[in-house]
């Protein structure tokens, strides 16, 4: 029987978690990314559009995909952006995987400016299929980006400083949003700031700021979204496990503890973190700040980087859990569109939005 496909409903939030726990990311880590306890209502919780598809062959659910459209900068201007996500075929099903340029084909629409998707880069099959050039479908890598996982013990070295460190409050709105969407507009495919009600479970005093005077010279928030969507370490390989015997001394050298199997990470994403004029000083005065407040309920923290960013030289030398992806972006051959491209130096995925 054949495939076919359909916008999904509410009733169908328990089917789309079932397939996309189907299967876990391969590598010495067999990470889930998953969207507990429906699935559909968790897209619905996404900041912008969101768009929900599920396939059927017959009766069974075999394939599911989503769409979250978003305002970002792209060249200082204000545009909208497509993120592909969530793109699974149910493992158990030997059928095709069709079903995911189809989806994928029938969401074009003349007033989007950029579709892209992302791939964990250990699923190497899924690139293949993705870097491999199509009559009805290009995608093409943009970018890499590497996800941190780490200790709020980590070791910043971070400069002497006279500035002032603070939980923002609501008198701090009006200017941390200015804030965010000037030095936002520097990069590309950074969200268009207008209300923090426009963010799931985030708010104004989720956000710290470091202050020169009353100037803002850095900000971020932590942003605990586990409420709608989780990692779980399904498996650990051989040489992890054997690290997690030695879990107790992985503090100890500041790494975070590998956590237990099957049950879901509770942790903050350090979450839209700027750097006024991209100052590494004070990106890292921040950090070593905020890594503080988050030792006062977690026992982890995570925030990730696209290749070109500033701060990724002396990320890599943090000890940490980390994972790679590739961002791919997306054409519609036939459409006479025309696309906007990132500046490949200037972009800015947030990782609390991907």
């Amino acid at each position: 029987m054949s495939e076919s496909k359909y916008q999904a409903t509410p009733a169908d939030g328990k089917e789309i978690l079932r397939i996309l726990e189907s299967s876990a990311a391969k590598g010495s880590i067999e990470l889930i990314y998953t969207r507990r306890p429906d699935a559909y209502e968790s897209y619905m919780k996404e900041s912008g559009e969101a768009y929900v598809f599920i396939s059927r062959n017959g009766e069974r659910a075999v394939g599911t995909c989503a769409e979250v459209i978003r305002d970002v900068y792209i060249g200082g201007e204000v545009c909208k952006s497509a993120y592909i996500c969530g793109l699974k075929k149910d493992a158990e099903y030997d059928g095709g995987v069709g079903f995911g340029a189809r989806f994928i084909r029938d969401l074009q629409r003349d007033d989007i400016d950029f579709y892209f998707c992302s791939v964990v880069a250990e699923n190497t099959d899924a690139r293949r299929m993705f870097e491999k050039s199509r009559r009805l479908l290009e995608m093409k890598q943009t970018v890499g980006y590497k996800t941190y996982i780490l200790s709020p013990k980590v070791k910043v070295k971070a400069k002497k400083h006279s500035f002032v460190f603070r939980r923002a409050t609501e008198n701090d709105t009006d200017r941390l949003i200015v804030f965010l969407n000037s030095e936002g507009k520097k990069k590309d495919m950074f969200p268009v700031m207008k209300s923090f009600d426009e963010f799931y479970n985030l708010s104004v005093e989720d956000f710290y700021l470091l202050l020169d005077g009353e100037s803002i010279v850095a900000t971020a928030a932590l942003w605990n979204q586990t409420e709608y969507k989780q990692y779980v370490v399904n498996r650990y390989g051989r040489i992890m496990k054997l690290a997690r015997i030695f879990n107790p001394l992985l503090s100890a050298f500041r790494y975070v503890k590998l956590p237990k199997e099957n049950e879901p990470l509770d942790f903050p994403m350090l979450a839209f973190f700027l750097s006024k004029d991209d100052n590494t000083d004070n990106y890292l005065i921040f950090l070593n700040e905020i890594k503080r407040e988050v030792s006062k309920k977690y026992g982890m923290f995570v925030f990730g980087l696209p290749d070109s960013h500033f701060a990724r030289p002396f990320a890599d030398k943090l000890p940490s859990i980390s994972f790679e992806t590739k961002l791919y972006g997306i054409k519609f051959p036939w459409s006479e569109q025309t696309y906007k491209i990132p500046n490949p130096q200037k972009r800015f995925f947030e990782c609390g939005l991907l």
